[in-house]
């Protein structure tokens, strides 16, 4: 079956700028998260086969601050959603204040923040 929605962005604060933390700092709060799976080569890895959605990713630092996230999940079915959405929302506090993150979308390399990118595809399941 094919996945109800498929996305792949870089996360930045504002339009390209670093995240402002260290990989040191963004670690404890991430894998504090339920089900989340972290290497310190910075790959993650959160899903819930149940409900049908994963999340996969690269945190990328300069050895003083994460420099961006390399982020591409899926959803199921559109059922999920909501509880995608909050997920989504619980990882990006994990790298700072939820106003200030942007996405850059790709391949079209469109900037987004969070509020309108979960507009964009809860829109297309009305």
């Amino acid at each position: 079956m094919p996945a109800y929605f498929t996305f792949h962005a870089y996360v930045y604060r504002n339009q390209g700028s670093p995240l402002g933390q260290s990989l040191e700092q963004v670690v404890e709060p991430m894998t504090a998260l339920d089900g989340l799976f972290f290497e310190w080569d910075g790959s993650l890895t959160w899903a819930n086969q149940s409900e049908g959605w994963q999340i996969d990713g690269t945190v990328y630092d300069d050895g003083k601050e994460v420099q961006y996230v390399d982020l591409h999940g899926r959803v199921e079915n559109a059922d999920q959603c909501d509880r995608f959405s909050e997920c989504l929302r619980q990882l990006f506090q994990t790298w700072g204040q939820l106003d200030e993150l942007m996405l850059m979308r790709l391949p079209e390399r469109r900037w987004q923040n969070l509020q309108d990118f979960e507009k964009e595809w809860k829109c297309a399941s009305e």
